[in-house]
C-alpha cells in the first residue's frame, strides 16, 4: 500500500502535520504539477498507450476493422514487433548480473564482501532476477522503466527493505526533466484508483475526508486502457483517486499522499544516500528520448514496419480471394450471381446463351499479388533486422564457428548501446539506493546467507553485538551503518568469456603434447562447481592410487629399450671412427667427413625418437586425465542443445496458437 512505501503507519505523526490553510496551498502546488505532466506529456502518453497495444497484438482500430469486413477484408495480424522486445528482454537476461562491492581503500575489503553478501541476499529475497526483467521490457515498450523502494516494518525490531515494479501507466514526473535517469525532475509519483473501503483502512484518521473526496481527483490520471476497462463502470462508484508524490523542497525530497480534496499523510523522504542527501524512491530510467523532450521506446521505430506486414498480407489474401471480371454492357448477364459464383471454388458461372462470355482478369491480379508479397518481404526484412541483427538471439549461425559468432553477436548488441547503457546505469543505481537503505535503516542483528561458487551454503551475522579484544567492551560486529564501500556492476559475461579463451587455449596445448595440468582444465572448464568438484576429486584418488603395475612395466620396457638401441648405434658409431682412425695409422683410408655426420645424425635420429615416445607417453595420460572433462562438456552441451530447441519450439508454439485466436 501506499503508506507502507513511505514509512507512514495507520495514526503516526504526519498524518497530524501542519494546519488546513497549509495543507490548500500545497495540495494545490502539487495537483498543478500532476496537470502539468497530463497536458505537456499528452503526446508521449498516448504514444505509451499505443506502444502497449501493438506489443500485445492488438494493432488494428475499430474504424480499420469495421473498414474491412464491410469489404470482406481478412483482418490479419503477425506480431513481429512483440518477439523482437521479447528477444530484448531474453538478451538482458542473459547478461544478467549480480552487484558486487569493491573497496575504496584497501582497510575496507572485508567491509566490500559484507557489502556484497547483503545486497545479493536483499535481492534474492525481493525476487529481483524476476522483477528487474519485468522493468527491461516496460522500458523498452514504454520507454520508461523503474522500481520504488520501499520501507516496512519488520520482526526483527527494524525496518525491512524491499522494491516494487512501478507501472508505467500509472507513473508521473516533471515534464521539464530531459535526462534518462530522471535525475532532473524536481517531482515523480504515481497515482492509482483505490476501492473507499480500502483506503479508509490505510488512513483511518481520514476516514471522513476519503467519503468527501469521492467526487473529486477524477482527472488526476492518463486514462490508460486498465482503468478505462475497471473503473469506467457505474458498479465501481466506490473508488477513490490516490496520489503518491514526491517533490523537491529546500534542497531535500519530501512525499504527500493525497486525494483531490485532501493531504491523506506526508513527511520527509527516509532515503538517504551516502552525502547525507534524501533522494526519491522512485528509481527510473528510460530508453530513448526525441527531440521534444518525449521518452519513447522501440515501438515507435518499428510501428511503420508492422503496419505494413499486417495490411499487406491481409490486402494479398483478400487479392487471392477476389476475382475481376470483364463483362460486356447489354449481355443481360445477372452481375451479382456472377460475382458471387467467380468466388467460389466450385462456382458455375451461367450468361445467356450467344453473348459474349465474361473475362476474368487474372493477369493482372498475379501481377498486382507479386508487389505486394515483394513489398512484403521488404517489410519484414526491415523489422527483422532492427535494433540488432538474427544472430543475437542465435538464429542463422549454424555453421559459424563459437569465435565468429560471438563478434557477430557483439556486433549486434552495440546497435542497442544506449538502450542498454541506461538499463545497467539504472540497476547501478538500485543497488546504490538499496545499500543507503540498509545502513540506515537495518540496525538489529541478522544472519544473511551466501553461497560460494561450489554452492555451499555459509552464514555470517550483521549487526551483531560482541566483545571487542582489544578493549573488552562490547562493540557491534560487522555494523553495516559504519562501512565505506563502493559498489559496481561485475561484467558476467565478459569474465565467462575470458575464462572460456583461456580453457580453449590450454586444451590446444594439452592435445599437441604441452604439459599441462589437467586440475587446471578442470578449474577453467566451464562446468558447474559440483561437477568440477567430482572431477577433482577423481584425477585426485586416480594419483593417489598405485599405477597398474603391467602397464608401466610395459611403458618403462618400451622406453628402455628404444634406449638401449640408441646406445648400441652410439657404440657402433663410435667403433667404426675408431676403426676409422686405427686403419689411417696403418696405412689404410680412414671415413671421410661425409660418413663421420652421417654416424652423428644417426645417433641424433635415436635419441630425437627416444623422446618422441616419451612425449607421446605423456600425451596419453594427458588424453585419459582429460577425458572425464570432455565427456561432462560434451553432456551439458547436449542438455543446453536440448533445452534451446525445446525453448524454441515452445516458442513456436505459442505464436502459432496466438495467431490462430487472432483469425477470424
Amino acid at each position: 500500500m501506499l503508506g507502507n512505501h513511505t514509512g507512514y503507519t495507520q495514526g503516526s505523526g504526519p498524518a497530524q502535520g501542519p494546519t488546513a490553510a497549509t495543507y490548500e496551498s500545497d495540495l494545490s502546488a502539487l495537483k498543478k504539477g500532476y496537470l502539468a505532466y497530463l497536458e505537456t506529456k499528452n503526446e508521449e502518453i498516448k504514444e505509451q498507450q499505443n506502444a502497449r497495444r501493438y506489443y500485445h497484438g492488438s494493432q488494428w482500430t475499430d474504424k480499420q476493422i469495421k473498414a474491412f469486413n464491410q469489404r470482406r477484408q481478412p483482418v490479419v495480424t503477425y506480431n513481429r514487433i512483440g518477439r523482437k522486445i521479447n528477444a530484448v528482454v531474453g538478451l538482458l537476461e542473459r547478461q544478467r548480473q549480480d552487484p558486487r562491492g569493491f573497496p575504496r581503500t584497501p582497510k575496507h575489503e572485508e567491509g566490500a564482501e559484507i557489502a556484497t553478501a547483503v545486497l545479493r541476499y536483499v535481492c534474492d529475497e525481493q525476487d529481483w532476477a524476476s522483477k528487474s526483467p519485468i522493468c527491461g521490457l516496460n522500458g523498452a515498450v514504454d520507454g520508461i522503466g523503474g522500481v520504488e523502494l520501499l520501507l516496512e516494518q519488520g520482526d526483527r525490531g527494524d525496518v525491512e527493505v524491499g522494491f516494487e515494479i512501478v507501472d508505467p501507466s500509472s507513473y508521473f514526473y516533471d515534464p521539464r526533466s530531459l535526462k534518462m535517469d530522471f535525475s532532473d525532475a524536481r517531482y515523480q509519483g504515481m497515482g492509482k484508483w483505490a476501492d473507499l473501503e480500502a483506503a479508509i483502512e490505510q488512513f483511518p484518521d481520514k476516514a471522513d475526508e476519503i467519503r468527501a473526496s469521492l467526487e473529486s481527483g477524477s482527472e488526476l490520471t492518463s486514462n490508460p486502457d486498465t482503468d478505462n476497462k475497471w473503473y469506467s463502470t457505474g458498479e465501481n462508484g466506490n473508488r477513490i483517486r490516490i496520489v503518491d508524490h514526491w517533490y523537491i523542497r529546500n534542497g531535500q525530497w519530501r512525499w504527500c499522499i493525497y486525494t483531490g480534496a485532501t493531504i491523506l499523510a506526508e513527511g520527509e523522504s527516509p532515503f538517504i544516500d551516502e552525502k547525507g542527501n534524501t533522494f526519491c524512491k522512485y528509481i527510473m530510467y528510460s530508453a530513448n528520448i526525441d527531440h521534444d523532450g518525449d521518452r519513447y521506446g522501440f515501438v515507435r521505430n518499428m510501428k511503420s514496419s508492422q503496419d505494413e506486414i499486417n495490411q499487406r498480407r491481409s490486402k494479398g489474401l483478400h487479392i487471392l480471394n477476389s476475382r475481376r471480371i470483364i463483362i460486356p454492357t447489354g449481355t443481360g448477364a445477372d452481375i451479382e450471381k456472377i460475382r458471387r459464383e467467380a468466388a467460389r471454388p466450385d462456382g458455375v458461372i451461367d450468361f445467356p446463351q450467344g453473348s459474349q462470355s465474361p473475362q476474368f482478369d487474372d493477369s493482372a491480379k498475379g501481377t498486382e499479388l507479386q508487389g505486394q508479397i515483394a513489398f512484403l518481404e521488404d517489410a519484414k526484412n526491415e523489422i527483422e533486422n532492427y535494433g540488432f541483427n538474427p544472430a543475437l538471439i542465435g538464429q542463422g549461425v549454424d555453421k559459424l564457428s563459437g569465435r565468429a559468432m560471438q563478434i557477430q553477436q557483439q556486433a549486434g548488441i552495440a546497435e542497442l548501446g544506449p538502450y542498454l547503457l541506461a538499463y545497467k546505469g539504472w540497476k547501478l543505481r538500485v543497488y546504490r539506493a538499496l545499500w543507503n537503505a540498509i545502513q540506515r535503516h537495518w540496525t538489529a542483528e541478522r544472519w544473511i546467507r551466501v553461497t560460494d561458487d561450489n554452492q555451499v551454503a555459509q552464514f555470517f551475522a550483521v549487526n551483531q553485538m560482541g566483545i571487542d579484544p582489544n578493549t573488552g567492551m562490547p562493540t557491534l560486529v560487522n555494523a553495516l551503518g559504519s562501512l565505506d564501500v563502493d559498489i559496481i556492476i561485475d561484467e558476467g559475461p565478459d569474465t565467462i568469456n575470458m575464462q572460456q579463451d583461456a580453457y580453449d587455449t590450454l586444451t590446444v596445448m594439452a592435445t599437441k603434447g604441452q604439459n599441462v595440468p589437467p586440475e587446471l582444465l578442470i578449474e577453467l572448464s566451464p562446468l558447474t562447481g559440483s561437477v568440477k568438484k567430482k572431477a577433482l576429486d577423481i584425477l585426485e584418488k586416480a594419483a593417489n592410487q598405485p599405477p597398474n603395475p603391467l602397464a608401466v612395466a610395459g611403458a618403462e620396457a618400451e622406453i628402455a629399450e628404444k634406449q638401449s638401441s640408441a646406445i648400441l648405434k652410439q657404440a657402433q658409431a663410435r667403433k667404426a671412427i675408431a676403426d676409422a682412425g686405427t686403419a689411417g695409422m696403418t696405412g689404410e683410408q680412414g671415413p671421410t667427413d661425409i660418413e663421420v655426420a652421417q654416424a652423428l645424425a644417426e645417433i641424433r635420429n635415436k635419441n630425437a625418437s627416444t623422446e618422441k615416445v616419451v612425449a607421446e607417453t605423456d600425451k596419453i595420460r594427458t588424453e585419459t586425465a582429460l577425458a572425464p572433462v570432455e565427456m561432462a562438456n560434451q553432456q551439458i552441451e547436449q542438455e543446453r542443445s536440448r533445452e534451446e530447441r525445446m525453448t524454441v519450439h515452445k516458442d513456436t508454439m505459442r505464436q502459432a496458437s496466438q495467431d490462430r485466436s487472432r483469425r477470424p
